[in-house]
This record gives structure tokens, C-alpha cells and sequence, in this order.
């Protein structure tokens, strides 16, 4: 049978693993042939990461894996970006950690973490902002988040041409924070959310359709 291409509008290409050995000097075997197809993929962005890795979840992303889970079965893998790539359990002390970095290392950090979602994009199928407003103060909102979330917003209505949503939580009838601001999808032990709603990012600005 003549070789063919696999089709890279179903196949994850670079996914594809066999296992195939020569028997003898004439002979080879293939004994598994794995072919992973492309499927919807969300990738949801959050303030800043907590405490889970490979091995250990925490509280959000179970919540936010277990709501796409049962509300969007399409979905077949989820993955995790943030506004903010540095570890800290409480969100609010996340600009003291900033201010205790030197400029060099904020913009390198920050430079690689806007460059690994840029190119996650590209696959992604259903994008979730959830990275809530400001926890700092006037301060920390000028110098750090406005200017941070403009570079993502930015970057996400010039590269992505897919579904955005934003989630819509028991703590307000309100989708958005001031018509601004996407809501954390579970910001407490509290709220949590209860709904998604497809939206748009034009000049800039996240604008519910």
C-alpha cells in the first residue's frame, strides 16, 4: 500500500507514537500505532497560579476541570495559563511578590509567560478568561495589571480567531466586573461560577455578545 500524509486537520501530528522495531535484518514489526485526533481544547486564563503541578490540583483548577467537564462535553483537554506566572496561594500578596522581584526578572518572566500562551492559540478551540480583577492597590492596578492584562488582550484579539468566554458567577448578576473585568470562576469559598458566555475582545476591551 502507497504512503500517504496523515491529514493535519484531524491528527495531532507530532502526537503520533509507535512502536516499531526490526525483527531481522528483513523484517520489521509495528506492534501499537497511537494516533491522537484533534478534539476541542479550552484553555482557560487565571490571575496567577496557586499550588497545583503534575502531581498536586488545588481548589480552582478542580473547580474550573470539573465545571468544563459537565458543561461542555466537546472538550477534551483543558490547559492553564495566568495573567501572572508566579506561585502564590493568596492572590491578594501577589504584588508583594512582584515588588520583591528585580525589573529584569518581572519582564523576563512575564515575556515567557505572554510567548507560551500566544502559542498555545493557535490549537485552542474554546478560550475562558478568568483572571478577575485588581487585588492591589491604584498603584499595583496602573503600573502592573492594566498594563499587563491591555498586553494580553491585545495579543488575543490579534492572533485568535476562536471562541472566547467569560463566566458568569453566583456573586452578581453582573457578567463582567465594572463592564470591564472577567470574573474569577471561583473566587471563594463562597461564590462560584454558575454560567459561561461567549464574548469578544475589540479594540482592546472584552465586549459580551
Amino acid at each position: 500500500m502507497a504512503k500517504r500524509s496523515y491529514d493535519s486537520k484531524l491528527v495531532r501530528i507530532k502526537g503520533i507514537k509507535t512502536n516499531k522495531n526490526p525483527l531481522n535484518s528483513k523484517v520489521e514489526i509495528r506492534t501499537s500505532l497511537r494516533i491522537p485526533l484533534k478534539r476541542c481544547v479550552a484553555s482557560c486564563i487565571l490571575m496567577n497560579p496557586s499550588t497545583a503541578d503534575s502531581v498536586n490540583s488545588d481548589d480552582t483548577i478542580n473547580f474550573v476541570t470539573k465545571y468544563i467537564h459537565k458543561n461542555i462535553p466537546d472538550i477534551h483537554w483543558i490547559r492553564f495559563y495566568n495573567l501572572y506566572p508566579f506561585y502564590e496561594p493568596t492572590s491578594p500578596k501577589i504584588y508583594l511578590l512582584i515588588h520583591n522581584l528585580t525589573p529584569s526578572e518581572y519582564r523576563t518572566a512575564m515575556d515567557a509567560n505572554r510567548l507560551e500562551i500566544k502559542k498555545s492559540l493557535e490549537s485552542t478551540t474554546h478560550l475562558f478568561l478568568g483572571y478577575g480583577q485588581c487585588s492591589g492597590d491604584s498603584n499595583d492596578k496602573a503600573c502592573y495589571y492594566d498594563m499587563e492584562t491591555a498586553k494580553l488582550l491585545n495579543m488575543i484579539e490579534k492572533n485568535y480567531k476562536n471562541d472566547i468566554f467569560v463566566f458568569e458567577t453566583s456573586q452578581s448578576k453582573k457578567i463582567l466586573i465594572k463592564n470591564k473585568y472577567p470574573r474569577h470562576p471561583n473566587p471563594n469559598n463562597e461564590h462560584f461560577a454558575i454560567n459561561h458566555h461567549k464574548c469578544q475582545i475589540k479594540n482592546g476591551s472584552i465586549k459580551i455578545i
